[in-house]
């Protein structure tokens, strides 16, 4: 059962996890590198090296194809799980938007590419 609001899409895009107190200059030596398995308007499903516990807020920096800057927001871990081939976690982030343009840049990136903005969002 899929428990997102918003349809998924399947991107690997680089990512780079970090507290959410840390600057971008000292999470660059001390982040954690991860990827997408798959991202939406309201969240994503991250492979990477270390689990994180269900509740923490973590800031997470997201290299989308096609944009100038990663796109930067805080996230809560919703789920956690092993991986398959017990070397990574899967977790599951809430996008905790604090302002319109993370939602507005990730309504583009999606659907700018091909069909335009949908007239309305669910």
């Amino acid at each position: 059962m899929d428990n997102r609001k918003d349809k998924r899409f399947e991107e690997l895009n680089n990512v780079l996890i970090k507290d959410k107190g840390q600057s971008q200059k000292t999470a660059a030596n001390s982040g954690v590198n991860a990827y997408t398995h798959d991202i939406s308007v309201s969240g994503a499903w991250i492979c990477c090296k270390r689990d994180f516990p269900i509740g923490s807020v973590v800031r997470i920096l997201i290299e989308l194809e096609e944009t100038d800057k990663p796109f930067e927001v805080d996230a809560e871990v919703v789920w956690t799980r092993k991986g398959k081939n017990d070397r990574h976690f899967d977790i599951g982030v809430e996008f905790l938007h604090s302002i319109p343009d993370t939602i507005l840049l990730l309504l583009r990136h999606f659907y700018g590419k091909k069909v335009g903005v949908p007239a309305s969002v669910s």
